[in-house]
C-alpha cells in the first residue's frame, strides 16, 4: 500500500499533549521498516500521570524503566498509568504488520496490555534495560531499528493485505461478507480468522474500528457536531454513533475531547 493509515490518538494531538503537560519526540523509522512500523517517540512527563489511549487497529510496545508491555487488539478505551515523571518510550506498529517481525498470534493478547516477552525474542526481556541505558532519543530508536531491521522477514503481500486496502480505501464502510470477501476471493470465515490472527480484531470489528477512528478525527475539531459526523463517516444516524462512542471510550464527544483540550482535568486529577 503506498498510502499508509494514519492512526489518530487524541493525546498525542497538540493540544493533547499540552493538556496532560507532556512533551513529545517523534521520529520515522528507516526505509526497511516502512509500512511495518509506524514511528518511534518519547513522552515525557513532569508528574505520575495517566495516559489515555483509544481503539485504531494497531498493536505498539511501551516501554518503562520499569519494563516493556505489548498491546493487542483494543475495543475499548485504555487507561494507562505513568507511574512516576520522566521518559516513556514507544513503538507503534501498523495493523496486522507484526507478522513480518515475529510469528504470533495477536488474538492471544486479548483486548488488552501484556508483557511484552510474549514476543519471541530475546532482545524483548531486557529491551526497557538496554534503551534507557543511552539518554537520548535517536539513540533509543536507532538501537529499536537495528533490532526490528534484524527480526525482519517481510511476508509477500496476500488476501490480508488486499482486505487491509479496501477497509481502508472504504473508511471501514463496506459489507464483509457481500464485498470483501467477495472482493478478496475468499471465504468471510477465512478471512475472520486471519484478521483475529493478526490484528486482534475479527474483520467486522476491525472495520468499525476503522469507522470509528474516523469520526474520532472528525469530532476532535467538532465534538458537539455529531449528528453531522455521524452523517460524514458512515453511521446509521447520530444515535448510532453517540452508542458507539460511549460503549468504547465511555463518554459521550464533548467531554471526551474537552479532556485534552483543557488542562483543567488534568490539573485537578491528582
Amino acid at each position: 500500500m503506498k498510502n499508509f493509515y494514519a492512526p489518530f490518538q487524541p493525546l498525542l494531538t497538540d493540544t493533547g499533549l499540552r493538556s496532560f503537560s507532556f512533551k513529545m519526540q517523534q521520529c520515522p523509522v528507516s526505509p526497511g521498516l516502512r509500512g511495518i512500523v509506524h514511528s518511534y517517540l518519547q513522552i515525557s512527563t513532569p508528574k505520575i500521570s495517566d495516559y489515555p489511549v483509544i481503539p485504531d487497529g494497531t498493536q505498539a510496545l511501551y516501554v518503562s524503566k520499569y519494563g516493556t508491555m505489548i498491546s493487542g487488539g483494543l475495543t475499548r478505551a485504555l487507561e494507562l498509568k505513568l507511574p512516576s515523571s520522566g521518559e516513556y518510550f514507544g513503538i507503534r506498529f501498523f495493523p496486522g504488520a507484526l507478522r513480518h517481525l515475529f510469528r504470533v498470534n495477536i488474538n492471544e493478547i486479548g483486548s488488552g496490555m501484556i508483557d511484552g516477552k510474549f514476543l519471541p525474542s530475546p532482545f524483548i526481556t531486557h529491551l526497557h534495560e538496554t534503551i534507557f541505558h543511552y539518554a537520548g532519543f535517536h539513540s533509543r530508536a536507532k538501537i529499536c531499528d537495528k533490532w526490528l531491521l534484524q527480526q525482519k522477514a517481510r511476508q509477500p503481500l496476500n488476501v490480508f493485505d488486499q482486505a487491509l486496502d479496501c477497509i481502508y480505501k472504504s473508511s471501514g464502510n463496506i459489507k464483509i461478507t457481500q464485498d470483501l470477501s467477495a472482493h478478496v476471493g475468499v471465504s468471510s470465515r477465512h478471512l475472520n480468522r486471519l484478521f483475529q490472527q493478526h490484528t486482534g480484531l475479527s474483520t467486522k470489528s476491525f472495520a468499525q474500528t476503522i469507522r470509528f477512528q474516523h469520526a474520532c478525527k472528525y469530532l476532535s475539531e467538532e465534538p458537539e457536531n455529531s449528528l453531522k459526523v455521524a452523517l460524514e463517516t458512515g453511521y446509521f444516524d447520530q444515535a448510532h454513533l453517540l452508542k458507539e462512542f460511549k460503549a468504547r471510550l465511555n463518554q459521550s464527544p464533548v467531554p471526551f475531547f474537552n479532556r485534552f483540550t483543557s488542562d483543567l482535568y488534568n490539573r485537578n486529577a491528582f
